[in-house]
């Protein structure tokens, strides 16, 4: 049981190219300390028996409420290359990147506030590419891949661990906390939630997940070695400062 992969032949094109492209501010001496920073329980381990009990237990009692929530979560989610602006997927794109943060008020957005978008857009390239060299790094296969009884809500075409849903979520509520720290906790019941949507749908292991969120403080972290990352984000930090109060009410 612990020689099951994730099958090559449904790896897609997107999950592959992804993990070629660069990082924005992650040095390739921080990245290469990752992998030993997590690692997946083995197939046969008692650990992973019983994450998938769990998800069983989900799949018997999950509501069509929930169901419907984690759908909608599903189809959230930036991406560094959408960026031709006649693309028609450009400006959801871009606001996606504030998903995270939705609670501040919808005024809270990449048009009112291009500093942080463009901060919000380099940290996702590197998230992204993490993400997907991670899976390649692991190619652990997915819980219904090891599991017959369970019946997901949707098929991904790349490996399970790490979670790139809550990767970014994460992530983006690490950084999001440091330009409004005193929001902090709502950015963290946010990607909680997406943490969570991941599990309901099938397709995640809690230790996917529990591994994404690791990864996200380190990220933080480690960027917080690149002048480039501080100055950016000082320059988001500046840009709420300055415009927070002409929107708060």
């Amino acid at each position: 049981m612990d020689t099951i992969k994730f099958p090559w032949s449904e790896y897609s094109q997107g999950a592959i190219t992804n993990s070629l492209v660069r990082t924005v501010y992650l040095s390739n001496e921080n990245e290469a300390k990752l992998p030993g920073l997590i690692h997946p329980p083995a197939n046969s381990s008692d650990q992973t028996r019983a994450e998938l009990d769990y998800l069983l237990s989900l799949q018997n009692s999950r509501t069509k409420e929930q169901i419907d929530r984690a759908q909608y979560i599903a189809n959230i989610g930036s991406w560094f290359n959408i960026l031709n602006p006649a693309d028609p997927d450009y400006n959801e794109n871009k606001k996606q990147l504030f998903y995270i943060a939705d609670t501040i008020g919808s005024w809270y957005n990449y048009q009112n506030f291009p500093a942080t978008t463009q901060l919000l857009l380099n940290c996702i390239q590197d998230i992204r590419v993490t993400e997907f060299r991670l899976k390649w790094n692991f190619k652990r296969p997915r819980p219904y891949q090891l599991e017959p009884k369970l019946q997901p809500l949707t098929q991904i075409k790349s490996p399970s661990f790490v979670s790139g849903h809550t990767l970014w979520a994460y992530t983006e509520a690490y950084i999001f906390s440091e330009i409004i720290p005193e929001k902090r906790e709502s950015f963290i019941q946010r990607a909680d939630e997406v943490r969570w949507s991941r599990e309901l749908l099938g397709i995640h292991y809690p230790s996917d997940n529990e591994a994404s969120r690791i990864v996200g403080w380190y990220l933080l972290k480690y960027w917080y070695n690149n002048p480039l990352f501080v100055k950016d984000l000082n320059k988001a930090k500046q840009e709420w400062a300055e415009k927070k109060s002409l929107y708060q009410k």
